[in-house]
């Protein structure tokens, strides 16, 4: 199963959150400095009227892609940021490991 590179991203969002509002008056908190991905992409160019480039992020066997595909491994470094009612940057703490849905 492929996924849009932007409904990956989208989805770590939600974990990394989810985890960080079950973590608000923990006592252990994990600080995210960054979040470091590899992946796998295959990259498409369509020529529709909103045709564009898409990133689709890869899972599974490799080997079996269409030859007309080509796939690229791009690593992207991600810094989380959240904001307090006044618009100022805060740490973003969690108190899940979440190591386990970036690896």
């Amino acid at each position: 199963m492929d996924i849009e590179l932007s409904e990956l991203l989208a989805s770590l969002r939600a974990e990394i959150e989810t985890a960080r509002t079950e973590a608000d008056g923990k006592d252990v908190r994990f600080k995210i400095e960054s979040v470091d991905l590899e992946l796998h992409v295959a990259v498409e160019k369509t020529k529709q009227v909103k045709g564009g480039v898409k990133f689709w992020v890869l899972s599974g066997d490799l080997t079996g892609g269409s030859k007309n595909t080509r796939t690229h491994v791009i690593k992207l470094r991600l810094s989380p940021e959240t904001y307090d009612a006044q618009g100022q940057p805060t740490t973003v703490l969690t108190g899940d490991d979440v190591s386990d849905l970036i690896g």
